[in-house]
């Protein structure tokens, strides 16, 4: 069963592999908040627990305004880091390579309002392993 989630990110807590953040304590509040986000996505959505081994896609949405050039979706995979760790254990058994066999990435269209960021997160049971 193909399992679908999508989390709405607000500026404040975007992180991108373009801008590192320095100050850890800073970086580690937002992971958690991340980690809360997802969990509460997750929930609120009712999901079933994923077992075995999946393949996770990842399609992002930039706010308006960002130049279709730029922001390229892999760009946005400490913020999909944090987003799967918040779904372990309760809805992922783990997010290691035995379970999550293989992750992808795709820019979706730009969102119309300012400020915010989308991620829809698909997870595909994988029964033959790779």
């Amino acid at each position: 069963m193909i399992t679908e989630l999508t989390f709405e990110i607000p500026k404040s807590l975007w992180l991108t592999s373009n801008r590192h953040i320095v100050n850890l304590p800073y970086r580690a509040r937002l992971v958690r908040d991340l980690h809360q986000l997802a969990a509460a996505t997750a929930t609120i959505a009712r999901l079933e627990p994923v077992k075995g081994q999946v393949h996770v896609h990842w399609t992002v949405r930039y706010p308006k305004g960002v130049r279709r050039d730029k922001g390229e979706a892999s760009n946005a995979q400490p913020t999909t880091k944090a987003l799967l760790d918040g779904l372990v254990p309760t809805w992922l058994t783990d997010d290691g390579p035995q379970y999550v066999v293989a992750e992808t990435f795709q820019r979706g269209p730009n969102l119309d309002e300012r400020e915010i960021h989308t991620v829809r997160l698909v997870m595909t049971p994988q029964e033959v392993p790779w």
